[in-house]
């Protein structure tokens, strides 16, 4: 299987479980969670294979670009289990590595505002615009 689009990796240590993802697979749910917040704000984290497989009339312009670079860009993610799979992940990741807070039952979520994270939701607006 291409390593871009393996599965995350589990280390598991004494007492502790903790989960690696590719610097590829941080970018797709970072990439997602942006396009989310983009198209449909009030989304659940869970939304993304719905974004990228549907077309909303009700869209702008920009909305339009938005989800057809992000469609060019996370078409492999169309698949629930696999998006669902990688936002597990994502959570179960070290907190400071995450530029997203995502509730635990994954109803909501929200950029971070603090430090590093603000710089990479920059890059990611750039990505799709």
């Amino acid at each position: 299987m291409n390593a871009l689009f393996s599965s995350p990796q589990t280390a598991v240590t004494p007492g502790r479980r903790s989960v690696r993802l590719s610097a590829r697979q941080l970018l797709d749910v970072e990439l997602g969670l942006f396009l989310i917040s983009q198209l449909r704000p009030d989304a659940s984290p869970n939304a993304l294979p719905d974004l990228l497989s549907q077309v909303n009339p009700g869209w702008t312009t920009r909305q339009h670009k938005l989800r057809n670079r992000g469609l060019a860009l996370l078409a492999h993610l169309t698949q629930y289990s696999r998006w669902h799979h990688l936002l597990e992940s994502y959570m179960a990741a070290p907190v400071e590595l995450q530029a997203y807070d995502i509730s635990r039952d994954r109803s909501r979520f929200g950029p971070k505002t603090v430090g590093f994270s603000r710089n990479r939701l920059t890059v990611l607006r750039k990505v799709l615009s």
